[in-house]
């Protein structure tokens, strides 16, 4: 029976070995692609699990509303099974090139979470930063090129509103990869149109609020000897984990606390200040009350003294207006005599003016008369020296 189904078989093959030689390149096929993949499984975590300790890739995110701080570092750097721990920032950005808005992912650099430099160097100063390539080719820009990011305030324990970057103007120095973004995807945001288009690392100098983390990364101890997604790994990020949520409330309420005592002393501050201004207000109030009824009194006694020399000015004046009267009267009176005397003057100087042009007229005939004797007495003494009695006797004739 055995026999005549392997002829059987055997004489199909043979009558339709075309088919069959199909089916069985499809299954070495079908195997080999599952061997492939079976092998190239081990080695993609292998690559990856290279990748994260080369970057130092964090193994615990620890992030809060009320903003962590140093001491939250330090209380959680003492937890068993935590090997490193870092404290970072990270924040939505808006950068505007040619009118277009671009929303990105603002980190600070740090020792967990290594980027990789692809091109140019790491931010040395505040005003640099790095983009990724993609960020470049996009924009048209280029490294050299200065970009402005723009965060929204930040507001610090004392409650006093800042910039959040010293520098908003900062200088492209590199491009590089980040092993936080492995995908394309760079999460969401408020900003915008709710989408992270890329990411930027800046220097933490560049940070305005240094004391306030946006988050905390750990690695754990061994982080090396655990592969990626396995069983083991997991095991111990849960039980590091657990250890932190032993102290999450603890260190929720210390945060809670700082902020309210800081506030409180804020509060009280300023009570004091008010109470002190309020009392210095009131000394000033009731200083300027006295000073106020002094000078309502000072404003009364001038008033009185004021209708007292008004009083007085009034009485003379009139007795200055009387005197003017008088004068005025005494004044036309004497204008009336001067005017009087000015006539008589006038008719005087006439009178006198008349009698001038008389003796003027008689002057002139004593004039005329005395040339007249002259010429006589002339004429006669020539005569007289032309006589012969001139020698015998003379005539003298005086003149008075």
């Amino acid at each position: 029976m055995k026999k005549a189904l392997l002829k059987d078989n055997i004489k199909e093959i043979k009558n339709t070995y075309k088919r069959f030689i199909s089916i069985l390149l499809m299954a070495f096929l079908g195997v080999g692609f599952f061997a492939g993949i079976r092998a190239s499984s081990p080695d993609m975590v292998d690559k990856i699990d290279k990748y994260y300790i080369e970057q130092n890739v964090y193994d615990i995110e620890v992030i809060s509303t009320l903003g962590l701080t140093q001491e939250d570092v330090d209380e959680l750097s003492k937890i068993d099974g935590v090997a490193e721990i870092n404290g970072t920032y990270e924040m939505d950005g808006e950068v505007n090139i040619d009118n277009k808005e671009i929303i990105t992912k603002v980190i600070s650099i740090s020792d967990i979470n290594q980027c990789v430099l692809t091109e140019g160097e790491l931010p040395k100063n505040e005003n640099e930063c790095v983009v990724e390539e993609s960020f470049l080719t996009s924009n048209q820009k280029k490294i050299g090129d200065t970009i402005e990011v723009e965060i929204e305030n930040t507001t610090n324990d004392e409650g006093e509103e800042k910039e959040y970057l010293k520098q908003k103007e900062m200088k492209i120095v590199g491009t590089v990869q980040s092993p936080l973004y492995i995908s394309r995807d760079r999460g969401s945001s408020n900003l915008g149109s709710g989408k992270v288009n890329y990411y930027i690392y800046i220097s933490k100098d560049n940070i305005n609020v240094p004391e306030i983390y946006t988050m905390i990364y750990l690695k754990i101890e061994d982080y090396d000897k655990y592969e990626t997604s396995s069983k083991a790994y997991e095991d111990k990020v849960e039980e590091v984990k657990n250890k932190i949520e032993e102290i999450q409330e603890q260190r929720e309420k210390a945060r809670y606390d700082a902020l309210v005592e800081t506030a409180t002393n804020k509060v009280t501050e300023a009570e004091d200040t008010l109470n002190t201004e309020k009392q210095e207000a009131e000394d000033k109030i009731s200083q300027a009350e006295q000073e106020l009824e002094k000078g309502k009194q000072e404003i009364i006694d001038s008033e009185n003294e004021i209708n007292a020399s008004e009083k007085k000015a009034n009485t003379e004046f009139a007795n200055a207006q009387k005197q003017i009267t008088e004068a005025e009267k005494t004044i036309k009176a004497n204008e009336e005599q001067l005017a009087q005397k000015e006539e008589e003057a006038n008719s005087q100087i006439q009178e006198l003016e008349q009698q001038k042009q008389t003796l003027e007229s008689q002057l002139e005939q004593v004039k005329s008369g005395l040339e007249q004797i002259t010429t006589e007495y002339t004429r006669s003494n020539r005569s007289f020296e032309k006589s012969e009695s001139y020698n015998r006797r003379k005539i003298i004739i005086r003149r008075n």
